[in-house]
């Protein structure tokens, strides 16, 4: 938890778009004390997960729909920066990954690449910012996604 909001901290707003098939988008970030978790499918919101940290506690709440249709509801304290950290690390836990030194990839980003058997399992990390920025699994395809986007600094926006 305390590696995400630091990364959050250092670098005054951090985001990451996870981009998964069929137009489905994760938007996982922070800024100041507001972290959030939303799930986009062409655009249009799904469901959000959206939480505000203050005096050591977290304030949760599930958000689901946009517009008129849009609901809110408080839950657990916790849920949502337990699933930032799920996605921003994804994998990186997992023995192909943390025994083995990663491929540096230089490209404008670089990035350390994992692979796991003949290419059944493949995970990217940013070098800069340590966070998952790609993974493709072929025995569980709908798991899988690349990086559309990472944002830092004043460029981030609060999700609403």
């Amino acid at each position: 938890m305390e590696r995400f909001m630091k990364l959050v901290e250092d670098n005054k707003g951090f985001e990451i778009v996870h981009a998964y098939r069929d137009d489905i988008d994760h938007w996982i970030g922070g800024k100041k004390d507001q972290y959030w978790y939303f799930i986009t499918r062409n655009n249009r919101i799904k469901e959000g997960y959206a939480a505000i940290y203050k005096d050591g506690k977290w304030k949760d709440q599930l958000i689901k729909g946009e517009g008129k249709n849009r609901k809110v509801k408080d839950i657990e304290a916790g849920t949502t920066i337990k699933m930032i950290i799920a996605a921003a690390y994804l994998a990186q836990e997992e023995n192909w990954v943390k025994d083995k030194k990663g491929t540096l990839i230089e490209t404008d980003n670089p990035y350390y690449h994992y692979v796991k058997g003949f290419g059944d399992k493949a995970l990217d990390v940013s070098k800069e910012y340590g966070v998952s920025i790609g993974y493709n699994d072929l025995e569980n395809v709908e798991k899988s996604f690349h990086l559309r986007d990472l944002t830092t600094g004043d460029k981030v926006e609060v999700f609403e």
